[in-house]
């Protein structure tokens, strides 16, 4: 059971890095006073959360693309 084999590792990227990161956003955000988080980390965690989302559209635009 090779979980980076085929189209595996999308998967295992979304569960490994991906959802633990939305989490940890979001829990960041709620917590940013308790913690003592500056803006700039927030707005570093923003700027990585949009560049997933680039990535996202680029990687699935293209698998798209090919099956049309």
């Amino acid at each position: 059971m090779n979980l980076i084999e085929g189209h595996k590792w999308v998967y295992t990227f979304h569960v490994l890095v991906v959802a633990p990161l939305l989490i940890f956003i979001g829990v960041a955000y709620l917590m940013q006073k308790e913690w003592s988080l500056s803006p700039d980390f927030m707005k570093a965690l923003m700027y990585l959360l949009i560049g997933f989302g680039i990535v996202n559209i680029l990687y699935h635009g293209n698998k798209l693309r090919q099956n049309l």
